[in-house]
């Protein structure tokens, strides 16, 4: 099986095959690193309430009672008291913003 490999590829395809396997670890690493530097920016009325790191476990509680969790690099709305509660079934995020429109509450992920 070697010696059929050996035939078919030339020391030129091992360069170039090793070459797309470092290239790879490399932006691997790269998105791994990008995702640490990740910001919570949370906006009420568009006004800037607060930006706090994705990193670090935390819960932020509004005067309505309403409750944003950011834990394990992902954020939530815990609790609202707004009617339908979409905001709080949209669960989890760590890309997509989360919006709660009765409340005028949106939470933005920012790198």
């Amino acid at each position: 099986m070697i010696k059929k490999i050996k035939e078919i590829l030339t020391p030129a395809d091992i360069i170039l095959i090793i070459i797309l396997i470092l290239v790879s670890i490399f932006f691997l690493f790269s998105f791994h690193r990008k995702n640490r530097t990740e910001k919570v920016k949370i906006f009420r009325h568009n006004q800037l309430l607060g930006e706090y790191s994705l990193q670090k476990q935390r819960l932020i509680e509004l005067e309505d009672e309403v409750v944003i969790e950011i834990k394990d690099g992902k954020v939530r709305i815990k609790s609202s008291d707004c009617e339908h509660q979409y905001c709080v079934k949209q669960g989890w995020s760590n890309s997509l913003p989360i919006i709660c429109v009765p409340n005028e509450i949106l939470i933005v992920i920012k790198s």
